[in-house]
C-alpha cells in the first residue's frame, strides 16, 4: 500500500487515498477522525475502505460505481496500521472508544475479508476501547456472509461492544431500489437477522436513514416492519457529493435546522424506538470525508 494523497484537519479528520499492488486503477481511501469536542484520547475512529469502488452504486455515494474487486484481509488492515502508526501507543491503549468502521469506498457485506479482518482486530491492537463498526446495504446475496458474522461477533466480541448499521433510507420500496439500485434484504428478513444479531444490554442495531428531500420516511411503517427492542432509528443529513448533485438529491435534514425532523422523532419515540439524530461537522463536506470523494477529486484533478 503507498499513500498518494493526503488532505484534511487533524483536530477533526484527515483523509488518505492508497494506492494497492502498484496499480493506478486500485484506488482506496481511508479516515483518521475524532471529536474535536472531546479529548482527542476519548474517541478515536478509523474508517477504512473493503472494495475497489463499489457494485452497489447507490445514487448519493461518489464510492460507486467503477467497481474493481476486493481488498484483502491484509490491504484492510494495513489501512488501520497506517493510522494507528501516526499516533502515540498510549492513544491506543486510553482511547475510551476506538471505532474501526467498515463504511468508506465499498460494501462490506459483499468481501468475505472482510469478517477475517474483523476477527484478528481484538488480538492485532489489543485495545480496551475497541468497537467495530459494519455499515451496510444489506444486499440479497449476502445471506451467508450474514450468517457468518453472528458467529464472529459471538467467537471475538461477546464482551465487547459492536455495531451494526444498515441503511435503510426510505420506507418506500421503489425509492429505496432507486437510492440503493442492488438487490436488498426484505424487511421481513431484516427483522428476524436484526433479532437474532442483537444481545440484550448490548447496542442495538442502527437502521439508517439519510434524510433526502421528497423521499418517503413513515414511522408507522418501521414499526410495522421492525421491533424497537433490537433496532434503533439513525437519522442523518444526506451528504453533499458530486454523485448526489449529478443526480439531483438534496438532503431533508439542513444541518443547521435539525428541528425540522422533531414531529418524525417524536413520533419514532411514541412507537417505542431509540431514535440518534447524527449531523457531523460540516467542515467534513469540505475536507471531502463522505465516501468516495477524495478518489474521485484525485481523479477529477488527474
Amino acid at each position: 500500500m503507498e499513500i498518494i494523497s493526503r488532505q484534511g484537519d487533524p483536530n477533526l479528520a484527515e483523509v488518505f487515498v492508497a494506492r494497492f499492488r502498484g496499480d493506478e486503477n486500485l484506488l482506496a481511501e481511508f479516515v483518521d477522525a475524532r471529536d474535536p469536542e472531546r479529548d482527542p484520547y476519548y474517541k478515536w475512529v478509523i474508517v477504512v475502505s473493503s472494495q475497489f469502488g463499489c457494485p452497489v452504486a447507490c445514487t448519493m455515494c461518489d464510492a460507486g460505481g467503477g467497481y474493481r474487486g476486493d481488498l484483502t484481509k491484509q490491504e484492510i488492515l494495513a489501512q488501520i496500521d497506517s493510522v494507528v502508526a501516526r499516533h502515540p501507543d498510549a492513544r491506543l491503549r486510553t482511547a475510551e472508544k476506538f471505532k474501526v468502521q467498515f463504511a468508506r469506498m465499498g460494501e462490506p457485506a459483499l468481501n468475505s475479508a472482510v469478517l477475517d479482518a474483523l476477527e484478528e482486530l481484538p488480538g492485532r491492537y489489543g485495545a480496551p476501547g475497541l468497537m467495530p463498526c459494519i455499515a451496510t446495504t444489506a444486499p440479497a446475496n449476502a445471506c451467508r456472509w450474514f450468517d457468518r458474522l453472528k458467529s464472529v461477533r459471538a467467537k471475538s466480541y461477546a464482551d465487547g461492544e459492536f455495531q451494526l448499521q444498515i441503511s435503510i433510507n426510505s420506507t418506500d420500496e421503489t425509492a429505496r431500489d432507486r437510492l440503493m439500485p442492488y438487490p436488498k434484504m426484505g424487511f421481513a428478513y431484516l427483522r428476524e437477522y436484526i433479532r437474532q444479531f442483537h444481545i440484550e444490554g448490548t447496542r442495538k442495531v442502527a437502521l439508517n436513514f439519510a434524510l433526502t428531500s421528497g423521499v418517503p420516511v413513515d414511522p408507522e411503517v418501521i414499526a410495522r416492519h421492525f421491533d424497537p427492542a433490537s433496532a434503533c432509528i439513525k437519522i442523518t443529513p444526506l451528504n453533499p457529493t458530486e454523485r448526489s448533485r449529478e443526480t439531483g438529491l438534496d438532503t431533508a435534514l439542513p444541518p443547521h435546522a435539525p428541528e425540522q425532523m422533531q414531529g418524525l422523532c417524536e413520533r419514532l419515540a411514541e412507537l417505542g424506538f431509540d431514535v440518534i439524530v447524527s449531523i457531523g461537522d460540516v467542515r467534513e463536506n469540505e475536507i471531502g470525508s463522505n465516501c468516495g470523494m477524495a478518489v474521485r477529486r484525485l481523479a477529477n484533478r488527474r
